[in-house]
Formats: structure tokens, C-alpha cells, sequence
């Protein structure tokens, strides 16, 4: 798969966030997304038309702590997220250049700023919001958001 033309230099860690693939798993399937040119987007796989916001804690800015750190932290999100999320599933993303992976959160029934006030008391830099019309990196601080479109792969049930 060659990387997303998203108008970003290569260097901008966002190119990499562009180029992400998430895997969703809800108790009903695994839904696998990736992003795409703007205005290109697949069909819904959701009852909700709400937005699905996939955040993690691993490896904020340029750590890269061992797994148990990185569970530990994402641990911890997980429980802060719980208790005042609608839905809250398991996500992983994937970078297909670099083979580098980490695990995450799906979650629905917040705003999008408390999402990323969560995101970046996590030291992270962006989420991803995900709606019927598209596949958009929010900086957790600051105005910074790179709207795309998105794709899914074929749906797995679990």
C-alpha cells in the first residue's frame, strides 16, 4: 500500500498519523479503517451516527517505553475513559510502513474537546474523530485538525 497524499511533508509526524490503519473491535465485529483523500469516505458500519474517537497512551511524544510501562498507562486511560464514555471499545493501530503498532481506545458519548483534554493529559499530540463523513486528526492541544476521508476493510464479526 503506498502512503496517503495528505499535504503534509513526510517528516510531519501527522503523515504518520495519516497513514495509520485502525482496528476497531466492538462485542459485534472487528472494523478495520484507514484513512482517505477528503470527500472519499466508505459505507457507516455503526447504528450511531455519533462520532467514535480512537485515542491511546502508548508511547506519548517521542517515548517508546517498554510494553508493561505502555500497559500500565493505557490501563489507566481505560479506566478514566469508562465511566463516562456511552461506548468504549478495544482499538489497535497499525503503521503498515513501519510495522509499529499500538493498542487503544474507541470511544463514543464524549466531546470532542474532552476527548482531547484526555488525549493530551496522556502526552499525546492527536486523536482521530470519526464520523459518517470523515477520518479527521485533532490535536489534543491546539487548533490543528487534518480532515480526510476514510475506508474500512471488510467487516470480521466476532
Amino acid at each position: 500500500m503506498s502512503p496517503l497524499d495528505v499535504g503534509v511533508a513526510v517528516e510531519d509526524p501527522w503523515f504518520g498519523y495519516a497513514n495509520t490503519v485502525v482496528e476497531v473491535i466492538s462485542p459485534d465485529a472487528v472494523v478495520v479503517v484507514h484513512a482517505a483523500e477528503a470527500g472519499d469516505v466508505g459505507v457507516w458500519p455503526w447504528a450511531s451516527e455519533a462520532a467514535l474517537f480512537v485515542l491511546t497512551a502508548w508511547d506519548p511524544g517521542d517515548a517508546r517505553d517498554s510494553v508493561e510501562v505502555n500497559r500500565a498507562r493505557q490501563s489507566a486511560l481505560d479506566a478514566e475513559l469508562r465511566p463516562r464514555a456511552e461506548s468504549i471499545w478495544r482499538a489497535q493501530g497499525f503503521d503498515p510502513s513501519t510495522g509499529y503498532r499500538d493498542d487503544g481506545v474507541a470511544v463514543r458519548g464524549l466531546a470532542e474537546r474532552d476527548v482531547c483534554e484526555v488525549g493530551a493529559r496522556y502526552g499525546q499530540d492527536a486523536v482521530f474523530a470519526w464520523t459518517p463523513s470523515t477520518w479527521t486528526i485533532v490535536a489534543c492541544t491546539g487548533a490543528r485538525r487534518l480532515p480526510l476521508g476514510w475506508r474500512i476493510s471488510p467487516i470480521r464479526t466476532s
